[in-house]
């Protein structure tokens, strides 16, 4: 089929149940962009927009394998019913309009916006074609949806990587007296790639040869800082297994190989950063996707460890992390991508991006932790403010508060909490078991630790449509429950505390949450 494109939109009828095809748009007899589609004419559940703004005014060629009618239409707006009010759509979480996300990537702090780069693929709620969607902010809570950033081209599909500002213009990118440019690292095929800007992320043009030609098969999502201790870019990638790399580079362009470690039990999706501890002392940290993490520092030799591996989160469905780049003040902010199964197929968003942390070090007896804490510009989301001081609670007497159909953030503070109680904490439905004498939380069969300093309860929550997020022991343990035993039931609004022994609790807070999204409150749930 031949075709002008004269709209940004081409809108294809999908089921994800149906036989998977391959639509391939040509130019000539080169194939300028091919996705892997579930075309269903008679049947779709869901409505795939495939961005083409990039050749408006071409004839372009369509085709489809296996061979079959292709159904269409074209418009230059997404047209979705009921944006963000959906019955589970997430409220203070960013969510993509349409199709899948998962990892960050290229988190930049630019001009007083914050970019946040991820994957994505807009052909169905499930992982595949995999892009760099694009979404903007300026509080890290509002985010504003903008066009797809990079697209798949004849080097394959665009997987994750890093991004940061060029600012001595060492690549060379940026026209005489033009602005530093933004540069953006990814994956593909093997190959470590480049694309850049120098218009702040208005526009952005990949740069035609890999800065890092196929090493070997694994080396995957390049995650990119600059080392003041080298005067250097250092690029931290995934080798396989438990092994990571480290390279360097003057000029972000050319790059050699410094160091290869191991970081047990993680792989995939490094973040390698400074950061400055409480007594003032800069580190470096190399974490994996699975939030375990190395405390070191950086000398002409590498990354030089200075203890153990340590974890941070402890969940099951908070993954591939990564802390964003040009803060100023030494801020380090972080954020996941937090996996997600909708409990019903009505919705066209899947999967959503942790709410924002800022990160902080802390030197102890035994070391170095890190600690995650929701960053204090949530309280712009708060609608108000239940305080509860000196509440008492035993085996005969429960705590139950009222809560409203929403998303809460909690925080409960029992410092004086006897060391051998076990309590349960019911939020909306839900329960999480608290044992203070195994120092374990537990939900089902899963469990996680309550406290490295075993004094006490400390424990902060963040309760949305798909599961809350919890900061124990100060932020030292980060637990994202975004499981399906724990999607909260708003019939059942009630915040209840039990006990098997008489227990002090010293304070706990509940703020009731605002939606992110504009328009969305009338649709309000948990």
């Amino acid at each position: 089929m031949e075709l002008e494109i004269k709209h940004r939109y081409l809108v294809f009828p999908v089921n994800t149940v149906h036989t998977k095809k391959r639509l391939s748009f040509w130019r000539g007899e080169e194939a300028v962009y091919s996705l892997n589609i579930h075309l269903d004419n008679l049947e779709p559940t869901f409505w795939a927009y495939v961005d083409v703004e990039r050749f408006r005014g071409e004839r372009l060629t369509l085709t489809v394998e296996p061979a079959m009618e292709l159904s269409f239409r074209e418009t230059d707006e997404m047209e979705l019913p009921d944006l963000y009010r959906e019955a589970w759509r997430p409220r203070v979480h960013f969510t993509t309009k349409n199709g899948w996300s998962n990892d960050p990537n290229g988190l930049i702090y630019l001009d007083g916006v914050y970019h946040m780069f991820y994957q994505h693929n807009p052909c169905a709620p499930k992982w595949d074609n995999m892009h760099w969607g694009h979404a903007t902010s300026t509080d890290l809570l509002h985010w504003t949806e903008e066009p797809i950033a990079l697209f798949p081209d004849a080097n394959g599909t665009v997987f994750s990587g890093s991004a940061i500002l060029d600012v001595e213009n060492r690549t060379g990118l940026a026209a005489d007296g033009g602005r530093s440019p933004a540069v953006l690292l990814y994956y593909s095929a093997s190959n470590q790639y480049m694309a850049y800007s120098t218009d702040g992320l208005k526009t952005i043009q990949k740069y035609n040869e890999p800065v890092i030609p196929h090493v070997t098969e694994g080396y995957c999502d390049p995650n990119v800082n600059y080392c003041e201790e080298l005067s250097a870019y250092l690029m931290a990638i995934y080798v396989r297994g438990e092994e990571y790399a480290i390279f360097r580079s003057d000029d972000l362009l050319h790059w050699t190989l410094l160091q290869k470690l191991e970081l047990k039990g993680d792989h995939e999706c490094p973040d390698l950063f400074p950061i400055t501890d409480n007594e003032g002392t800069r580190k470096w940290v190399l974490m994996g996707a699975r939030d375990r993490y190395l405390v070191g520092d950086i000398t002409e030799q590498g990354f030089v460890p200075s203890q153990e591996i340590r974890a941070l989160h402890y969940g099951r469905t908070a993954y591939a992390g990564q802390t964003f780049s040009g803060l100023p003040n030494g801020r380090i902010i972080r954020m996941d991508w937090e996996k997600w199964k909708a409990p019903t197929p009505s919705l066209s968003a899947m999967c959503q991006m942790s709410l924002p942390c800022d990160l902080t070090l802390e030197r102890r007896e035994d070391g170095h932790y890190l600690a995650a804490k929701p960053i204090p510009e949530l309280k712009a989301l708060f609608l108000g403010q239940e305080i509860y001081e000196n509440l008492s609670v035993s085996e005969t007497q429960d705590i139950v508060l009222s809560l409203e159909p929403r998303p809460y953030h909690l925080a409960l503070r029992a410092p004086d909490m006897d060391p051998d109680a076990k309590l349960t904490l019911t939020f909306f439905g839900r329960t999480i078991d608290l044992n203070m004498e195994k120092n374990l939380g537990e939900v089902r069969e899963w469990d996680f630790p309550l406290s490295h300093t075993f004094r006490g309860l400390d424990l902060e929550m963040v309760i949305d449509r798909m599961g809350p997020e919890l900061y124990l022991d100060e932020g030292r343990i980060y637990a994202a429950l975004l499981l399906e035993d724990m999607v909260p039931d708003p019939n059942l609004p009630s915040l209840r505390i039990t006990a098997d022994r008489p227990c002090k609790i010293e304070r706990i807070e509940l703020h009731p949450l605002e939606s992110i999204w504009k328009d969305a409150e009338a649709a309000e749930a948990p």
